[in-house]
């Protein structure tokens, strides 16, 4: 089981570390393009994503 958890752990840091630079591009196009421009919006998007999948990978962790 502690296997699992390190593995779990591994790919929950590697997906905080996309979310955090996706979070800065999307905050560079959207200064630059506006919130409305469909690339930010793309990336927000994938970013929805990601937070979904680091909360589900929490609940393993903690459970």
């Amino acid at each position: 089981m502690k296997g699992k958890k390190v593995m779990i752990l591994k790919s929950a840091l590697e997906i905080r570390n996309s979310i955090e630079q996706d979070r800065q591009k999307m905050y560079k196009l959207a200064k630059a393009l506006g919130i409305s421009d469909p690339n930010v919006c793309q990336i927000s998007q994938q970013l929805d994503k990601k937070i979904l999948k680091m909360q589900q990978l929490i609940k393993l962790i903690r459970a």
